[in-house]
């Protein structure tokens, strides 16, 4: 088959992806080493929740998506208080 490891499914999307809620999501950001993102982890999480992070390097655009996922819990939350 050639480059298997292009098929494999990064776990930390995984996990991101299989969490009902934003506030699990950002505790899985937050939770995650910097060197084990990538702009393609960012650009598949992003893609998840409907955002779109813009090009730059790899730091900043994991702190540009924590506040999108952060926002969206605080939304989250309000909405079930209700």
């Amino acid at each position: 088959m050639g480059r298997q490891e292009e098929q494999e499914v990064n776990p930390i999307l995984l996990e991101f992806l299989d969490t009902d809620s934003f506030e699990e999501k950002y505790k899985i950001l937050v939770a995650t080493p910097i060197m084990d993102f990538d702009n393609l982890l960012i650009d598949n999480m992003a893609s998840s929740i409907d955002v779109v992070i813009e090009d730059g390097d790899v730091e900043s655009r994991v702190q540009e998506l924590k506040v999108c996922v952060r926002t969206r819990a605080k939304y989250e939350n309000a909405r079930f208080r209700r």
